[in-house]
């Protein structure tokens, strides 16, 4: 699936309009998650050593629109996934992290009591850095690079309120087609994360 233009401007509008036609807010809440990354198709089977996971640490905050739907901003860091491996005799390793900050809008059931489970879709804006080297056993090179975009993000969660201001939140989110296809290609991106959640 591939975002141009008019689905970025088309899907900010749908949430600008939602956002204006809902109900006051009953509550914010902010909130950090931790957990772990595997990028798709990292590893396809010819490196002596590849690591397609990393950490994953993300930072939140949102509005609840009404009982059954949340607007939510949120900043994402996921640490390096790492490949090596041996071309023509030389020794080449590569790194790749990345930086994602997102805008989400989530449907959830049922509207009263402790747990929810609910499901979310939004966009995100992601800059990737590469960093690359080559070693022949006299001599070393590296290089590094970024990329940014922007891509569509879904998943599902499932919450749990301790208290009235303090909840526990257990997420997969499936980053869809983040990277520069006509670069370094593109690749979805899997993040299981649990952590909590506090309401004011």
């Amino acid at each position: 699936m591939k975002l141009n233009k008019s689905a970025l401007v088309l899907s900010l509008a749908v949430l600008a309009h939602t956002s204006a036609q809902a109900a006051e807010p009953q509550a914010g809440y902010v909130g950090v998650s931790l957990g772990q990354a595997t990028v798709e198709d990292f590893c396809d089977g010819s490196e002596t050593s590849c690591d397609d996971s990393a950490l994953s640490l993300r930072v939140y905050g949102g509005t609840e629109l009404n009982g059954f739907a949340n607007l939510e901003f949120g900043y994402r860091y996921i640490d390096d996934v790492e490949v090596s491996g041996v071309l023509s005799g030389v020794a080449v390793a590569g790194a790749v992290n990345g930086h994602f900050v997102d805008t989400t809008f989530q449907l959830g059931m049922p509207e009263a009591g402790p747990f929810k489970v609910f499901t979310k879709a939004g966009l995100l804006l992601w800059r990737l850095n590469y960093e690359a080297t080559a070693s022949n056993g006299f001599m070393t090179v590296s290089e590094s690079d970024s990329d940014t975009g922007v891509a569509f993000r879904t998943g599902l969660g499932v919450s749990f309120d301790v208290s009235d201001s303090v909840r526990l939140r257990a997420d997969w989110d499936y980053l869809v087609n983040v990277g520069d296809e006509d670069e370094t290609g593109e690749t979805d991106i899997n993040v299981f994360s649990v952590g909590p959640e506090f309401r004011f």
